[in-house]
C-alpha cells in the first residue's frame, strides 16, 4: 500500500511540474503521463475473483449421490438460488464462469462421493484429493455441495463448502419434519416442491457459507 501511494505522489509531482518547465502548450505530454499513472495503479482484472461451482448433495447413509432423486433436484434449485444471492452481494464471486466450471454430472458427484466416504483417508487427505482431482482441473476455488439424509421422521440437510485456498470444509445444518420439507406445488398439486420455508432456509445457509470466504 505504501509503495503504491509513493508511486501516485511521485507521478502527481511530476505532472504538476510540466507546465512550469515545458509550458502550458505541452498538455499532451501531461495527459500521457496521467494515462501511464492510471495504468500503473489500476488493479489487475480478475485477480481477486473467486470461482465457484456446485455439485448435487450426497447421502451419507448410502454413500451415494442424490443426483437423480426428486429431493436432489429441488435442493439444487435452492442451492443455486443461494449462490446467486451471494454473487449479487459480492461481485468477486463467479459461479460457473467460462473456463472455471466443475460440471454437476453423475461422474463428478460420484468422484466426490468416493473420496468423501473413503475409510482409508483422513480429512486432510480427502481435501487434498478433492482439490487435485476435481478443483484444479476445473480451475475453481470453491465447491458448494452438501449432505442429505432421513432419520425417521426428520430430514437432515447439511450444505457445505470446500475451500481450496484454506484447504477446509465448512458446514451448516438444517432439520425438517417431512411435512415441512416437501409440499405440493400450488399451481400443480400433483407435483412436489420444497416447502417455501425449507427452500428459503437452504438458500440462506448457502449464502451465509459463501459470505465467510
Amino acid at each position: 500500500m505504501l509503495k503504491q501511494l509513493s508511486i501516485i505522489l511521485k507521478g502527481l509531482f511530476l505532472i504538476a511540474l510540466i507546465p512550469l518547465i515545458m509550458g502550458n502548450e505541452n498538455c499532451q505530454v501531461q495527459q500521457q503521463l496521467l494515462d501511464m499513472l492510471n495504468q500503473k495503479i489500476r488493479p489487475p482484472q480478475g485477480k481477486n475473483d473467486i470461482y465457484i461451482s456446485h455439485l448435487t448433495f450426497m447421502d451419507p447413509t448410502t454413500g451415494t449421490s442424490i443426483f437423480q432423486t426428486e429431493a436432489g433436484k429441488l435442493i439444487n434449485n435452492a442451492v443455486i438460488n443461494g449462490i446467486n444471492q451471494a454473487q449479487k452481494k459480492n461481485p468477486t464471486f463467479k459461479h460457473n464462469a467460462a473456463g472455471h466450471i466443475l460440471e454437476d454430472t453423475d461422474a463428478n458427484v460420484n468422484k466426490l462421493v468416493g473420496i468423501t466416504f473413503d475409510p482409508n483417508m483422513n480429512k486432510g487427505d480427502k481435501i487434498s484429493r478433492i482439490i487435485r482431482d476435481l478443483m484444479d482441473p476445473a480451475q475453481i476455488d470453491v465447491i458448494v455441495t452438501g449432505q442429505y439424509f432421513e432419520k425417521g421422521a426428520i430430514i437432515d440437510v447439511r450444505p457445505l463448502i470446500i475451500v481450496k485456498k484454506e484447504k477446509k470444509i465448512v458446514t451448516k445444518v438444517a432439520q425438517y419434519k417431512k411435512s415441512e420439507f416437501l409440499c405440493s406445488d400450488p399451481t400443480n398439486p400433483s407435483t412436489k416442491v420444497l416447502c417455501q420455508g425449507a427452500h428459503d432456509e437452504i438458500s440462506k445457509l448457502v449464502k451465509e457459507l459463501l459470505e465467510q470466504l
